[in-house]
């Protein structure tokens, strides 16, 4: 198990280099239910992303769990959704 998650954590370490190489980024932000795993996947993730992250913009980049944990997604559709809905029918405001 330990052995997948090192595989997973590089090639997330990759795909998030890749990512902020292209939009200069300082934070990487990991959500889900994969982020529940904590330092099981974080450890791998940090360490791979050295051999990734080599430019001296996205050196320092920084990889944390959301927030949010695993409501993430659900809250930021919800958000989208009250955006996109005309303003006669967002519901009921607080």
């Amino acid at each position: 198990a330990l052995a997948a998650f090192d595989r997973a954590g590089r090639a997330l370490a990759a795909a998030i280099a890749a990512t902020a190489t292209l939009v200069e980024t300082d934070i990487a932000v990991i959500g889900g239910g994969v982020a529940a795993s904590g330092e099981t996947l974080f450890g791998p993730v940090r360490r791979h992303l050295a051999s990734y992250a080599t430019l001296s913009f996205v050196r320092d980049l920084r990889v944390v769990p959301a927030a949010l944990g695993t409501h993430a997604g659900l809250i930021g559709a919800a958000a989208a959704a009250m955006m996109l809905a005309p303003a006669g029918r967002r519901g009921p405001t607080a």
